[in-house]
């Protein structure tokens, strides 16, 4: 007696289930890290437009009043700011933020007579 029958037909369906699993187990971690990927971007941006939105802030302020605060809350989130020097007209100074383990900061300076010019804009 044989008991061979059907030997080729459940090895084809083994492997054809194996590769299936793999498949949907690959497309399954390449949906993870695109989502994951899609999340850190759309954070980073978060930050960086925070960031601007406080600088923006802190010259005018500047403008108006001479002066920066060391510290610009918005609705959005809060800023910190460094002022590293303000001798006569010109301001050097630091805005940074902390967005969800996203830090972005950047350095100004920038020059007040009648209106406020910004010299430089840097990423630090």
């Amino acid at each position: 007696m044989k008991y061979y029958k059907g030997y080729i037909a459940l090895s084809t369906v083994l492997i054809t289930l194996a590769l299936v699993i793999l498949i949907g187990v690959s497309t399954s971690l390449l949906s993870i890290n695109d989502l994951l990927s899609s999340d850190s971007g759309q954070k980073s941006n978060t930050a960086v437009n925070l960031v601007e939105a406080c600088i923006e802030d802190a010259l005018l302020q500047l403008n108006n009043e001479n002066s920066i605060d060391s510290s610009i809350v918005l609705p959005n989130g809060n800023c910190s700011v460094t002022i590293i020097s303000s001798t006569g007209g010109f301001w050097d100074f630091t805005v940074s933020t902390d967005q969800e383990g996203f830090y972005k900061s950047v350095r100004v300076k920038a020059t007040v007579g009648e209106y406020v010019s910004v010299n430089s804009w840097l990423d630090v």
